[in-house]
């Protein structure tokens, strides 16, 4: 088994919503009829909030993201919010590492109605759908991004209270809480909260700005 490697979770105050218009929506060419065109608002109206209903996705970043303060900044609070440093222990097939380019997942129209067989248009789609999961514009690339998929409708999954679909953090993975270099929290707080929930094993750390480079020291 290889060893399991080091990911990131950032945390600010809401992490519920996706940051990039983009997300999980189709782009479309071939439109020639109204019919084309009625489809392509449909799906473009409808697929969020189906997806939302189905599938919850947890995003972490690599190793080298806690050093980088474009994140901090971004997705803790400006660096008053904390990292989650996750060794990732489950099997291979279920993490998922974002590529990035210009080219969305589309649609064509002009090939979807030449394929007459059930199977290749079923292929056909399976593979639009996968780069959805799978692919972020280029100008995301500073994420380093993976992905966990996580099926809503299954209770041993998550949790459910006040809206959220809530995620408990198996405890073996869970090897550090890096606290941002503006974070307010006591590591004395911090520690005392880790154990009262199972989680003794667990490291704290205080980030600290680099005096030589743009780097966050963690």
């Amino acid at each position: 088994m290889s060893e399991p490697i080091s990911l990131y979770r950032f945390l600010g105050s809401d992490a519920s919503d996706f940051n990039d218009p983009f997300e999980w929506r189709l782009g479309f060419k071939g439109i020639t009829t109204q019919k084309e065109q009625n489809i392509a608002e449909q799906i473009s109206a409808d697929h969020l909030p189906w997806f939302d209903k189905i599938i919850g996705i947890l995003c972490f970043s690599s190793s080298e993201s806690v050093s980088r303060p474009i994140l901090w900044s971004l997705y803790a609070d400006k660096h008053r919010g904390v990292a989650f440093e996750i060794k990732y222990l489950w099997p291979k097939d279920h993490l998922h590492e974002m590529t990035y380019t210009e080219e969305r997942p589309v649609l064509d129209f002009s090939l979807w109605w030449q394929l007459q067989d059930e199977k290749a248009r079923e292929s056909y789609l399976l593979s639009l759908i996968d780069g959805l999961r799978k692919q972020k514009s280029s100008g995301w690339s500073f994420e380093q991004e993976y992905r966990i998929f996580i099926d809503l409708n299954n209770p041993n999954n998550c949790k459910l209270g006040d809206g959220y679909h809530y995620w408990p953090i198996p405890k073996a993975t869970l090897n550090r809480v890096v606290l941002g270099y503006r974070c307010p929290l006591e590591e004395s707080v911090v520690r005392k909260l880790l154990d009262m929930n199972g989680f003794g094993d667990t490291k704290i750390s205080k980030a600290t700005m680099c005096r030589e480079t743009y780097t966050v020291l963690c």
